[in-house]
């Protein structure tokens, strides 16, 4: 069978304008599809923390900048898209590393240099040792006058025998970003998770300030089975027995326990002492 030829028409630009305006359809339009716009960043209670009306508020691009240009405007932070928020950390980081001079005359001058490291590995997303986390947090919480409260969750592991599977708890560690017994009222506490992946925002009304509840909060915690890594308190033996034995919780039996439990012991109960002021003033 022969296939038919195909015949093909010139037709003007002008004639094809013709045809459009003649057009009985020309005034329809697809029907608009609602875009809904990506949540920048997830959120999540913080109830099972102890910590109620406050938003764990994951960060993307995740990371210790990104915690700190969060906790300087939240609302701003979370909204913005993505490219908006790595601009944030951009330059945040040049700021923060030309503020590193100003740690010469301090406590941590001799870490100056690696706390500029870090602020750059930070910012180029490189891999970082576990200990980098802390002497970050250190450093820019020096700079920066705030203070953090860090939950290093354990890895939630599933144990099975031949009865039946246990779930452990997720649980773990809590870090100050410095020596908690130091720490001044007039400066903000945060809540944030050790490697920068999210960070506690209150969002409720109901929220109480962190200055208010964070020695309960810290008790509870470790009643839980949270391990709170309280700072020691750099004395003798003999020393620490006597700053310790004026409180109500000494026994006469304490005096057997070694130096560094002791040492321990006295770092709690100055940094609890600490919150407690602040609680009631």
């Amino acid at each position: 069978m022969t296939t038919p030829i195909k015949q093909y028409q010139n037709v003007s630009y002008k004639e094809l304008i013709s045809y459009a305006e003649n057009n009985i359809n020309r005034t329809r339009a697809l029907v608009s599809i609602d875009i809904q716009p990506v949540k920048a960043a997830q959120e999540t209670v913080l109830d099972h923390f102890g910590l109620k009306g406050y938003t764990a508020t994951n960060l993307n691009p995740s990371g210790i900048l990104s915690v700190f240009s969060c906790i300087a405007d939240p609302s701003y932070y979370t909204l913005s898209p993505k490219n908006i928020r790595t601009q944030l950390n951009i330059d945040l980081s040049t700021t923060l590393q030309q503020q590193t001079d100003d740690l010469k005359n301090t406590s941590i001058a001799r870490k100056r240099k690696k706390i500029y490291d870090l602020i750059g590995a930070a910012y180029n997303g490189s891999a970082f040792q576990d200990k980098d986390y802390f002497d970050l947090y250190n450093g820019l919480s020096h700079m920066c006058n705030t203070q953090f409260v860090l939950m290093k969750e354990a890895v939630q592991e599933n144990i099975e025998d031949d009865k039946k599977q246990y779930d452990t708890s997720l649980k773990g560690e809590i870090i100050f970003s410095s020596d908690p017994s130091n720490w001044k009222q007039e400066h903000p506490v945060w809540v944030a998770d050790y490697r920068g992946r999210w960070v506690a925002i209150p969002s409720e009304m109901t929220a109480e300030s962190l200055h208010t509840i964070i020695g309960s909060w810290l008790s509870s915690m470790e009643q839980k089975g949270w391990i709170v890594q309280w700072p020691e308190v750099d004395a003798t033996k003999i020393e620490l027995v006597q700053q310790l034995s004026i409180l109500p919780t000494w026994q006469e039996t304490d005096k057997k326990l070694v130096k560094d439990v002791l040492a321990v012991r006295l770092g709690r109960a100055n940094s609890l002492n600490v919150f407690t002021r602040w609680s009631t003033s």
